[in-house]
């Protein structure tokens, strides 16, 4: 029961010694600016971590505390969750902040299970069930919140849960009912709920989730972990079973789908799990609403299903199978960041100017449309005026291929050099056999150690050619002329020619005139293949 934890002593007390003095310390902490609450709060927190005080009345303090920091550490997130990596100053502070309040909460639960765990009786194992399950939930909130930061647990985190869910099963107590009001309301929770929910954060790879998503499924992580249970021994008859998660206590790796035969040996059976969550996906299918099926006020559809869908293969079905293989690669590559720098790269480094036509030329040019269709001998500065090339401009960061497949890569470089990348980007790559630059996706990003960044990649198929779009009203307004880009079809692979645009341009049957190579074409948007943070991908047919 040895977690490793500082000596304790009388010397600097923190503002409160009791329940009561810390319910009246709360009223004054101003909970509303969350950078100042939590200055105020982790004070405190690390004050009493250090002092001596008995199991009951640290407890009592820590109960106290824990509706509040939850609700101060939702606000404080905002403040650096779903963030280009690397962080900006401002953002990384506001990253280990909240993972430091987490962190002390944690201890200070771990540091009462480690004195209960002594006790005997009804009453001491209730005690050990309630603080081995506040331990672990409270690293679970900074497990999210790591998420949220784009990063990974490291392996002593996992060794810390391992360790504590050991303790738990040797006291006999990880199944034993407690009340979360704070994080669950009435349904009671346990232990091996709260471990199995770590867990399930880790092998739903949150990382690769948008902001809102992540919270959704981490949400439901919390709510289904007790659906779990612990296996000393993998499943005997597996064909009315779901695959369950591996762990290894004495390990520092989370659970995966790859037992290995050591004493330290566990299996989380998640059968029960795939049964509601089949359930909840069949229902959605026939209507039902995601509040009806207790997925959350603020959950939609479609999302919901894709979500749902996703989390029984990672949960349940052994995980994700790549559609295409990948292999090892160790060339460079050349990166660019972001719609507008990328339009810029593919004219030539040319500054964006939008086309400027007075009224007489664009009604021609429309009465044109109706008559020949596209027009095919506009004159350049027609088309795009004379721009100023400025020969030192330069965004192109250089990075280096881990692994690729037709479809996509794996790319990582030195973390604070080059420019802030993040999921739902759009970026334009060049790797070093290839000939011009390919428009991608980041699909996810990853701070790595202290120095590396790492990025998931996926390629949008075709040469892209950059192009200049507006959106035409119904009432025949035409709105400012923006950045896109135009993607050939494939014919082969059965890809239909798309236009890249800036979120929010899509909205079915809407009008647009679209400029690609000095030509002019009226077009109507009719479906939408992809989107990031900046750019939605849509197909685009001439108007009827």
């Amino acid at each position: 029961m040895h977690f490793e934890l500082p000596a304790t002593g009388r010397d600097q007390a923190p503002a409160f010694l009791a329940a009561q003095e810390c319910r009246d310390w709360l009223v004054k902490v101003p909970l509303a600016n969350p950078s100042q609450a939590q200055a105020i709060v982790l004070r405190q927190l690390g004050l009493l971590h250090h002092f001596d005080l008995p199991v009951s009345e640290r407890l009592a303090i820590l109960e106290e505390l824990r509706g509040s920091v939850c609700k101060l550490q939702e606000d404080a997130s905002r403040g650096f969750a779903a963030r280009p990596l690397p962080l900006a100053p401002p953002e990384q502070h506001a990253l280990e902040t909240s993972l430091e309040v987490w962190n002390l909460l944690a201890l200070g639960y771990l540091r009462c299970f480690s004195i209960a765990a002594d006790g005997r009786g009804a009453e001491a194992a209730a005690l050990q069930a309630l603080l081995a399950q506040r331990t672990l939930s409270v690293f679970a909130d900074w497990q999210v919140d790591l998420c949220r930061g784009e990063q990974l647990p490291d392996g002593g985190y996992w060794l810390k849960l391992h360790r504590i869910l050991a303790a738990a099963e040797s006291l006999g107590v990880i199944c034993l009912p407690v009340d979360d009001p704070v994080r669950l309301g009435k349904p009671p929770t346990s232990a091996l709920a709260a471990y199995a929910e770590c867990n399930l954060l880790s092998t739903a790879s949150l990382y690769e989730l948008p902001a809102r998503h992540l919270g959704w499924v981490a949400r439901w992580a919390r709510r289904w972990g007790g659906k779990l249970a612990l296996l000393n021994a993998p499943p005997e008859d597996i064909r009315n079973r779901a695959q369950p998660l591996c762990v290894d206590l004495e390990s520092d790796q989370p659970a995966n789908y790859l037992p290995r035969a050591t004493r330290g040996g566990r299996w989380l059976e998640t059968t029960e799990l795939r049964k509601s969550l089949l359930s909840r996906i069949a229902l959605l299918e026939q209507g039902h609403a995601p509040a009806e099926l207790q997925l959350g006020d603020d959950v939609t559809q479609p999302a919901a299903s894709h979500l749902l869908r996703r989390a029984l293969q990672r949960w349940c079905q052994g995980g994700t199978l790549r559609v295409e293989a990948r292999s090892d690669s160790n060339g460079a590559c050349n990166v660019v960041a972001g719609l507008d720098a990328v339009h810029r790269l593919l004219s030539g480094g040319k500054v964006f100017t939008p086309p400027n036509r007075d009224t007489r030329t664009l009604r021609r040019e429309r009465e044109e449309f109706a008559t020949f269709g596209n027009l095919r001998h506009m004159s350049p500065s027609g088309v795009l005026p004379e721009y100023s090339n400025t020969e030192s401009w330069r965004v192109v960061d250089d990075w280096q291929l881990l692994n690729t497949s037709p479809g996509g890569m794996r790319i990582a470089r030195t973390l604070n050099r080059g420019s802030r990348i993040g999921a739902g980007q759009l970026i334009a790559v060049r790797t070093p056999d290839g000939l011009h630059f390919s428009l991608a996706v980041v699909r996810w990003a990853l701070r790595e150690g202290n120095d590396t960044l790492t990025a998931g990649i996926q390629l949008l198929p075709g040469e892209p050619r950059p192009a200049t779009v507006r959106i035409l009203d119904a009432n025949g307004t035409a709105n400012a002329w923006q950045q896109a880009f135009a993607l050939p079809e494939i014919p082969a692979l059965r890809i239909p020619a798309s236009l890249v645009l800036r979120s929010g341009s899509f909205r079915l049957d809407r009008r647009i005139e679209v400029m690609v190579d000095q030509q002019l074409q009226a077009m109507t948007l009719y479906r939408i293949l992809d989107h990031g943070n900046e750019f939605e991908r849509c197909i685009a047919r001439a108007p009827d």
